[in-house]
């Protein structure tokens, strides 16, 4: 038995402790824009949008989505305005009813400065990472441009931040 665990032992001292961080969901991406959500004078989060090029254009991936949250919010508050923001925008029902149960599942509840990412691989599968730790993948092809599309549509509820994140 313990050669069984000096083998192990060695095996785990061999492995290369760079090996094992992981890279950044906006890692070889480039900003694109940024800017700060204020409602009534609190400040809400901090986000920035990146893309390939530094450039925004809807239909072109990789493009991600960071936010860094400059409050505590509930996963609950989280799904109940991002529900919100779709029917606003005229998101089917069914839809945004599937999407929601799969965040439910995914997401955490948000500490002040916790980090949230949303990135959109070129496949149009949606991964979320969560203080740079993946949490979740979603393969519907729909969801990455319509999660987005709370922050970067033309009749998203902040004008002067989609300004901000795409650049103008």
């Amino acid at each position: 038995m313990f050669k069984s665990f000096g083998f192990y032992f060695i095996l785990v001292l061999s492995i290369n402790p760079a090996s094992l961080v992981m890279a950044s969901p906006i890692a070889e991406l480039t900003k694109v824009g940024s800017a700060k959500l204020e409602v009534f004078f609190f400040d809400i989060y901090f986000s920035t949008l990146y893309s390939k090029n530094g450039k925004y254009n809807e239909d072109e991936r990789p493009l991600a989505l960071q936010i860094k949250y400059l409050r505590a919010i509930n996963s609950d508050d989280l799904l109940e305005r991002t529900e919100q923001e779709w029917q606003k925008l005229g998101y089917a029902s069914e839809n945004v009813q599937s999407w929601l149960q799969t965040l439910d599942s995914i997401w955490p509840n948000i500490k002040k400065h916790d980090v949230l990412t949303l990135r959109v691989k070129p496949n149009g599968h949606s991964e979320f990472f969560f203080n740079d730790a993946p949490i979740g993948v979603i393969e519907d092809e729909n969801f990455g441009p319509s999660f987005l599309a709370i922050w970067l549509d033309e009749n998203c509820s902040y004008p002067k931040l989609r300004k901000q994140l795409i650049g103008g």
